[in-house]
């Protein structure tokens, strides 16, 4: 994880903490699917963060959650899991759950760490933010991309200017994924936009904030009636704009570039994980910043970014701030309303 230099031109190095230094805060872990248990692993193979509870509807499903894992304490309803003795709470149920257990974590007076997207409405997302704001708590959407290495090195290129002024952004992601029954589920808060498209809206706003959404279209899977895949265009008052896609009926490229008056920064696919920074300039020089593409097992930057600013006293992210989050779900809102998407 080095910077690079050709020609006089720096690439900055990540700005990141040590894993296994800084505050070492007892997690619980609101949820047993996929993601709760890739978040507890990368947790306890990479960092010094201890999760030291797991709640789920069901104590089997918590203790067989906790066997798998070595977590000392399960909890067969998520009253139980908040009212625990720990320092924070990681949310990862479904889409349209998270409100209701975020809220409860937050009534506990417990610093909550939510999967994205923090709720898929705007009114729910307030209300939490309002919530947690109110009661002078850490919350935080867990947009993981924002807090690794690479993420560390694009936000610098572009305080340092290097890529003049930013006048275009593109993101693409694509998985295919009709088989997978909750993705698809429009009951449960499935379809593109929750699923993959909060990734390439976030990559859009964070890039170039203040955006709208100008035009969406998108196509719903003729079996499980959600919306499979769309495309946005977004834009803002001076004229700059964003393109965005997102897709779970094919694989496609997942990438992402931002370009400017000088310069023009690549992200490889996929462009949300671990992976490299690549800077063209408009003579032809390139820089690039090289980093493995280790996935999921890099989920723990986000929890450490918690742990820091919980530690620090913190009710808010500065990578993640809370006006961001609502920017973001105001976007995938203003798309969903014009692809006649309303959520269950």
């Amino acid at each position: 994880m080095s910077s690079a230099m050709n020609g006089g031109r720096i690439l900055p190095a990540p700005n990141v903490p040590d894993p296994m230094a800084g505050p070492s805060l007892r997690w619980a872990i609101l949820g047993t699917g996929w993601i709760a248990a890739r978040f507890v692993e990368a947790l306890q193979a990479s960092t010094n963060q201890r999760v030291v509870a797991v709640g789920s509807r069901t104590v089997a499903r918590a203790e067989e959650f906790a066997a798998q894992h070595g977590i000392e304490r399960a909890y067969g309803s998520y009253e139980d899991l908040v009212a625990a003795d720990v320092d924070v709470v990681y949310v990862a149920t479904g889409h349209l759950d998270h409100f209701a257990h975020a809220t409860l974590a937050l009534e506990a007076g417990k610093p909550v760490l939510i999967e994205k997207p923090m709720t898929p409405g705007l009114a729910e997302a307030r209300a939490l933010v309002d919530l947690a704001r109110a009661k002078g708590l850490f919350a935080m959407e867990a947009v993981w991309s924002l807090a690794l290495p690479r993420y560390s090195v694009v936000r610098q290129v572009l305080e340092q200017g290097l890529l003049g002024e930013v006048v275009e952004v593109s993101a693409n992601l694509g998985e295919r994924l009709v088989d997978h029954h909750r993705a698809m589920d429009p009951a449960q808060g499935g379809g593109a936009m929750n699923d993959i498209g909060t990734y390439v809206m976030m990559f859009a706003n964070e890039m170039l904030p203040g955006l709208e959404v100008l035009a969406a279209h998108g196509q719903r899977h003729r079996d499980h009636g959600s919306i499979g895949q769309f495309h946005a265009l977004l834009g803002d008052g001076a004229g700059r704009q964003a393109t965005v896609s997102a897709s779970m009926l094919a694989d496609t490229p997942t990438t992402a570039y931002v370009a400017g008056t000088e310069a023009t920064l690549r992200l490889d696919a996929p462009f949300y994980q671990p992976g490299p920074v690549v800077v063209r300039f408009h003579d032809g020089e390139e820089l690039s910043y090289e980093e493995p593409a280790l996935a999921h097992t890099q989920l723990f930057w986000e929890a450490l970014e918690a742990a820091r600013c919980i530690e620090a006293g913190l009710t808010e992210s500065p990578l993640r701030p809370l006006d961001q989050t609502l920017a973001c779900v105001s976007l995938m809102g203003q798309a969903r309303e014009l692809m006649g998407d309303p959520l269950p």
